[in-house]
C-alpha cells in the first residue's frame, strides 16, 4: 500500500514538473523568436518590449559601443535606438545547443550577433548572453500570464 501511494505521489510530482517545464520552454521559444526578430529588423521598439518595466537592465557591450551600466526602462530604449541607428545587423542566431541554462530565478540564453558599423564599414561578431526571467505583468492578478523579460545583456567579441 505504501509503495502504491509513493508511486502515485511521485507520478503527480513528475507530471506537474513536466507541465511546468513545457510551459516554460514554450515561453522561452516565443521569447527567442521575438528577440531574433528585434535584432534582425534593427528594431529597438521590439527589443524594448522584452525589457522589464520597473527593473533596471544591465547592458555591457564592447567596442564599437563601449557601454557598461544599469539603465532604466526609458534609458535602455534610448540607448538601443542609438545603437541600432549606428549599425546594421547581418546575422542574429539563438544558439540551439546552449539553450537555455535555467536557474532558480531565471535563465541564460545566448546568441551569435554579427553586424556592420555604418560609419566605417567594419564588421563585428559578438557572442551575446541574455539573462532572462519570468515576470508577471500584473502582480495583483496571479492569473495573468507570465512574460519572459531581459534583466541583463552582456556581449563579448569573437
Amino acid at each position: 500500500m505504501e509503495k502504491k501511494l509513493f508511486l502515485k505521489r511521485n507520478y503527480n510530482v513528475n507530471a506537474a514538473v513536466g507541465f511546468f517545464l513545457s510551459i516554460l520552454l514554450t515561453l522561452i521559444n516565443q521569447f527567442n523568436l521575438s528577440l531574433e526578430t528585434a535584432f534582425l529588423q534593427n528594431d529597438p521598439a521590439k527589443l524594448h518590449q522584452l525589457l522589464p518595466d520597473r527593473t533596471p537592465v544591465l547592458i555591457t557591450l564592447p567596442e564599437p559601443f563601449q557601454v557598461s551600466d544599469c539603465y532604466s526602462d526609458q534609458q535602455s530604449f534610448l540607448l538601443l535606438k542609438k545603437l541600432f541607428v549606428k549599425i546594421n545587423t547581418l546575422e542574429f542566431l539563438i544558439d540551439p545547443e546552449g539553450q537555455p541554462v535555467i536557474g532558480e530565478k531565471g535563465a541564460i540564453t545566448q546568441a551569435r550577433w554579427s553586424f556592420i558599423d555604418k560609419s566605417d564599414g567594419r564588421k563585428y561578431l559578438f557572442r551575446v548572453y541574455f539573462y532572462i526571467f519570468p515576470e508577471n505583468s500584473n502582480r495583483q492578478d496571479p492569473l495573468k500570464p507570465l512574460k519572459i523579460k531581459i534583466k541583463e545583456i552582456r556581449a563579448e567579441k569573437r
